[in-house]
Parts: structure tokens; C-alpha cells; sequence
């Protein structure tokens, strides 16, 4: 706790030497490049920090976070009040909740991973989002026979989870041992086949890469990161749980309720159609890119300089609008703000009915997109206010505030400094001074790098007599900062006197 408090102090030490040294300008840090290295630093630092509350916010790790920041408050606190009880189990119980937050988190840990592996892989190849193994008409088709496929499914109520891959590859689920290896085309008589409830393919998921299906009664970790879905089936916790692996997409029906489902990205959302499942998988599979979120850097960049056509722009509406929109055509007209996209679907022949695009909420690169602006503010200043502290910490750990004494020889004056016919005398030819600054500037320095200097300015000309005169530090390059503390003598006893 000693050493904590210590800490504190160097603190507060350390931003007194950087307040002091404001007139300086830059020389507290060193060159100027020095203080643009550490605003770059900062900013960098700032930003990750950023980055990594937006993704927690958005796990179960949230509330353990909240709880661990209330402890280190209160442990700081005692540390001021000198309770070194407090202080000593504390850092005994550090390493172990280091170690417990790794290991209870290790799914959160993994997602922020593949979600850095899919941005840079994304990134490297800005003039396509993924790599084109079938043509829209293929694709098209692709969707129609799985959606064909959950129709009949859930008319029988017959369970089934298809896992569609897309830029992260399941090669962990191929090599279990009780894996069935395909290589078939994707049609609904086979989905149905595989899944049919006499079949020993039955249980498990099935797996499909670049539109064919590769392998069939995988074995998909379960998902442990939704509370909301305790009393869920175990097929719908891994249609859940192969979502979080990467940016797989998992279709699953129920056994019990003969509903279909899409997982993405840890969301479950129900299908309440066919037409609406289609829709869906056509958005999260690129064949219908709206408002350009599953288009390249390029094809974005166009959008945005771009005039907007609002007769093309699809009709926005919210979870509950489309529902009553799917009843009412006039409802469905009227209704214009919203958070779920939608597409229009002839039904019948009558009107186009609005689908709710209801995944796109969760298919984001980041699930910081979900954060309200307000914290989005507080979690930049929180960053920024932990960015500094770490900054400090490291300049108080690596190049500290540091005093040091020197003897300087007071320097001769100037012939300018004297009026003609005078010369001065003093008896004190040294003076000692305590210097503060920065540990690798002080530590360098000797008495050959500071002048000390008698400020003869107050002397009128034709002036004589003893005077006190004060004795003026700085340093001999005129580019090292560092402050007097204490100097002895400040003035010394001059005597001034004609020459003939």
C-alpha cells in the first residue's frame, strides 16, 4: 500500500513539474518530435481502449468490468487512508483474478480475435468482400432450396441445423471423429434426407462451404454467452454457438415447435415465413445489399458520393410495424421511420408485403454499432483518461521527475554589462543550486551545461558602490529544461568601482 501511495504522489509530482513547465513550451518532453511521439502514442493508446469497451459493452463481461473498476476504486481509496491490510490482499489476489477473467471470458476473447482476423482479411482485399464461387443465379437458387428445405421441415417438425459458411472456415468441426464427409449439391430433397428423423445423420449440423455441403453430423460447441437462451433447445444454443464462430451463419428448426430460425453473429432471430427466411439469407449472403453494408470499399465509397434516389430506397420499418404492415396494406404505406430494413414480397398477387430484414442488426462487423452516442462519449473520455494514466505511469516509471545538485561557477560579466571606467568585485565565486527536471535530461547534466550569471541591469551608468545583485541560472544551449528548486546564493554582494 506504501508503494501505492508513493505512485500517487509521483503523480501528482510529475503533473505540477508539467504545469511549471507550460512557459518552455515543449522542452518538459524533450525535442519537439519527442512531444508529437507522444501525442501520436496517446491518441493510438486512446483509441484502443475505445475499441475495447465498445466490444465489452456488448458481452457478459460488462457487469464483471463494472464490478472489478469498483474495486480498485475502493482499493485506492484505503490506499490513501494508509489501510495496508487492504492493500496487501489486494495485490495477493491480483494474478488470480487475472487468471479467473481469461478463463471465464475465453469465448468473448476468441469472438474479438476473429473479428480483428476478419477485418484484416477483409480489409486486404478492398475490391471484393469475399471471393465469388457462385454466380447470382447459383446463389439465388442455393437460397430457394434451403428455404424449400426448412419449409417442409417445419411442416413435419423435423429438426435440422445448417451451418453456411462464409469467410471463416469450420475446419475444427471436420476433423471430430464421428463426422460424415460430403460432397453434394445443395437441393432440398438432400437437407431433407440427411435430417430425416429415421436418418443416423440426424442429429448434429450439417456443414456447407462455397454452396456445397462437405460434412453432416458435426458436433457445434454450444453457446455460452446468451443468458436468454437457458431454456432454449440444444440445437438452437448451437446454431447460437456456431455463430460466434467467426461470421458463420446457422439456419436451424425447431424439433418442438416447427419453427425456423437464423443465428448470426450470437443473435437468434424467428422466422415467421419462407419469404421472410429468403429474405434474409439473401441479405446475409450479398445477393441483396442494402444500404450498401455488404459492399466492397469501393462500391461504399460510391454510395456516398452517390445522389440518393428515394424511389429506390427500401421502405424501413420496425419489428412491430411489419407486423402490422404484413395485415393492412394502408398500415404498411403509412408507417416510414424504423429500425428494420425490409424488402417487398408479392404475396398472392396483391400488394408487395414488407419483410423484415431482421438480421441486419446483428450482421455488423462490430457490435459497437449498437451503442448509444452518449456512451459512445463516455467511453472516448474514459479511454482518453486511461490513456494518460498508463502515459504517466510509464514516464513516471522510465524518465521520472529527478533532483539533482551542482556547484556552478558564476561566469565573468560582458563588457557591455559595465559602464566604461567600471570594473566589479565579488567575494562569492560559486553557487550551488538544486535543480528539478526529467531523469534523463538531469542525470546528464553537469556544471559546464548551466551558466550562472549576476543580472547587472538594474546598474545605472556612472553608478558605484556596493550593491546586491541577483545571480540568474539557465542553461548553456538554451534548449534543456529543467527548474531551480533551490538556489543558494540567490544575490550576492557586488562592488562596483572607477578604473582610472
Amino acid at each position: 500500500m506504501t508503494s501505492n501511495a508513493s505512485f500517487i504522489s509521483q503523480i501528482f509530482e510529475f503533473l505540477g513539474e508539467l504545469f511549471n513547465s507550460l512557459d518552455k513550451g515543449t522542452l518538459f518532453f524533450g525535442s519537439i518530435w519527442d512531444f508529437i511521439r507522444y501525442v501520436v502514442d496517446i491518441v493510438l493508446v486512446t483509441f484502443l481502449f475505445y475499441t475495447v469497451l465498445l466490444f465489452i459493452r456488448q458481452t457478459r463481461a460488462w457487469q464483471l468490468i463494472k464490478g472489478i473498476v469498483l474495486i480498485f476504486v475502493f482499493v485506492a481509496i484505503c490506499g490513501l487512508f494508509g489501510l495496508d491490510m487492504v492493500g496487501y490482499l489486494f495485490n495477493r489476489l491480483l494474478y488470480v483474478i487475472a487468471i479467473l477473467f481469461v478463463v471465464l471470458f475465453q469465448p468473448e476473447l476468441r469472438r474479438a480475435l476473429e473479428t480483428v482476423g476478419l477485418r484484416t482479411s477483409n480489409a486486404a482485399n478492398p475490391f471484393k468482400h469475399s471471393e465469388a464461387v457462385m454466380s447470382k443465379d447459383e446463389l439465388n437458387a442455393f437460397i430457394k432450396e434451403i428455404s424449400s428445405a426448412c419449409k417442409e421441415m417445419s411442416r413435419t417438425y423435423t429438426g435440422a441445423l445448417i451451418l453456411i459458411e462464409r469467410n471463416t472456415r469450420l475446419d475444427e468441426l471436420l476433423s471430430q471423429e464421428n463426422v460424415v464427409s460430403f460432397d453434394s449439391e445443395v437441393t432440398s430433397s438432400v437437407l431433407q434426407s440427411i435430417f430425416y428423423k429415421g436418418s443416423p445423420m440426424h442429429d448434429g449440423g450439417l456443414l456447407i462451404r462455397e454452396g456445397r455441403i462437405i460434412a453432416a453430423r458435426c458436433h457445434v460447441p454450444l453457446s455460452v454467452t446468451m443468458h436468454s437462451l437457458e431454456r432454449a433447445g440444444t440445437r438452437h444454443r448451437a446454431a447460437v454457438g456456431a455463430s460466434e464462430m467467426g461470421d458463420t451463419i446457422a439456419v436451424v428448426v425447431s424439433e418442438e415447435r416447427g419453427k425456423t430460425s437464423i443465428a448470426v453473429n450470437g443473435r437468434l432471430f424467428e422466422m415467421r415465413s419462407t419469404k421472410e427466411l429468403e429474405a434474409n439469407l439473401s441479405y446475409l449472403l450479398g445477393l441483396k445489399e442494402n444500404d450498401g453494408e455488404n459492399k466492397n470499399v469501393i462500391g461504399r465509397f460510391i454510395d456516398k458520393i452517390r445522389p440518393k434516389n428515394s424511389s429506390n430506397d427500401h421502405e424501413v420499418l420496425s419489428q412491430e410495424e411489419v407486423e402490422k404492415a404484413a395485415k393492412s396494406k394502408t398500415e404498411g404505406a403509412a408507417v416510414a421511420a424504423a429500425v428494420v430494413p425490409t424488402t417487398q414480397v408479392e404475396v398472392a398477387g396483391e400488394t408487395a408485403v414488407p419483410i423484415a430484414i431482421k438480421t441486419k442488426v446483428a450482421d455488423q462487423t462490430s457490435n459497437s454499432k449498437r451503442v448509444s452516442v452518449s456512451t459512445r462519449i463516455v467511453f472516448l473520455i474514459v479511454s482518453l483518461f486511461l490513456s494518460l494514466m498508463l502515459w504517466m505511469y510509464i514516464q513516471i516509471n522510465t524518465n521520472p521527475v529527478v533532483t539533482k545538485t551542482l556547484t556552478v561557477p558564476i561566469n565573468k560579466y560582458q563588457t557591455e554589462d559595465i559602464a566604461e571606467n567600471y570594473d566589479v568585485s565579488y567575494p562569492i565565486k560559486t553557487v550551488e543550486i538544486e535543480i528539478v527536471g526529467r531523469a534523463k535530461t538531469i542525470n546528464n547534466l553537469t556544471a559546464d551545461d548551466i551558466v550562472a550569471t549576476i543580472d547587472y541591469s538594474g546598474i545605472e551608468a556612472g553608478e558605484d558602490g556596493v550593491v546586491e545583485l541577483p545571480v540568474t541560472i539557465s542553461s548553456a544551449d538554451g534548449n534543456t529544461y529543467f527548474r531551480v528548486e533551490r538556489q543558494l546564493p540567490e544575490t550576492v554582494s557586488v562592488t562596483i568601482f572607477a578604473v582610472n
